[in-house]
């Protein structure tokens, strides 16, 4: 899977179908940028022209009242909210690969991942978070998918899915198109990361070079990549790339064990790629 890239298909997609009865047709603009999973009914669409919205990136909790995350993105820009109930027969999980296969074509960075119980309160999701109290449910049932599209325009998705106490499957989309590009840096949690390489065998990983001037970015992986490691003491990598010896010595200084790290083929010429062993 590459991080800032077009993807390999991993998932399977969504489809848009019925709009309820007396909301005016959709902009171009404001058209989700998914087909809905066949069949399905929309549940729930709205449209704001221009909203204010936090993109959650990050796992989510209750602090004296409100609702924190670990990591956000703020920006105003035009929200498309729609909530759709999947046929019967079809499970979340099946609903949610369906809509995750569109998306894996176009340019995009992946920016966290949550299922089950680690994602925390399916109430916070549904109600606070997302704001659509049927997608409540069992937190077992639920997973949420947060990227960024990188071509034009930049959208921010956020994707939940959720089987409720009732067997009733909804997917939920939020589509923010910034009025102006985000342009900070951003980058997947460290469980992400592992649980992306895990699903595809490898990742490319856009680091700088240490011979380039801003440092930050590859210091920024190297970082996140060690977070990764330290979280789960059983995976190993392998190392491709130009730069595969510098981002291992960097590695090891950052308290990695070589027995864990390979350096393997001199390519990708730019950027380093990890491969799970």
């Amino acid at each position: 899977m590459h991080l800032q890239s077009k993807a390999r298909p991993q998932w399977r997609p969504l489809l848009l179908a019925l709009a309820l009865c007396g909301i005016a047709p959709l902009s171009v603009a404001a058209t989700p940028i998914i087909e809905s999973f066949p069949r399905a009914e929309v549940a729930r669409q709205q449209v704001d022209a221009e909203a204010e919205h936090t993109v959650v990136i990050g796992n989510i909790r209750r602090i004296n009242n409100q609702v924190r995350a670990e990591r956000e993105v703020q920006a105003v820009g035009e929200l498309v909210r729609t909530s759709w109930l999947i046929p019967e027969g079809h499970s979340a999980k099946e609903a949610m690969a369906h809509a995750v296969h569109q998306l894996q074509e176009h340019p995009h960075t992946t920016l966290f991942f949550c299922e089950g119980r680690e994602c925390g309160s399916s109430s916070l999701w549904a109600n606070q978070v997302l704001g659509y109290s049927r997608l409540y449910g069992p937190e077992e049932n639920q997973s949420y998918l947060a990227l960024r599209l990188d071509d034009e325009p930049q959208r921010f998705i956020s994707l939940y899915a959720t089987t409720r106490g009732n067997h009733q499957v909804y997917v939920h989309l939020d589509q923010l198109t910034p009025a102006s590009p985000v342009t900070d840096m951003l980058y997947p949690t460290p469980a992400t990361l592992g649980k992306m390489l895990k699903a595809e065998g490898e990742l490319l990983l856009p680091a700088v070079t240490p011979e380039q001037a801003d440092s930050a970015i590859t210091d920024a992986w190297l970082d996140l990549t060690a977070r990764m490691l330290r979280s789960d003491n059983r995976l190993r990598i392998l190392v491709d790339g130009t730069q595969a010896p510098a981002f291992v010595q960097s590695l090891l200084d950052r308290g990695i064990d070589r027995q864990r790290l390979e350096i393997g083929e001199p390519q990708p010429e730019t950027g380093v790629r990890l491969e799970k062993r």
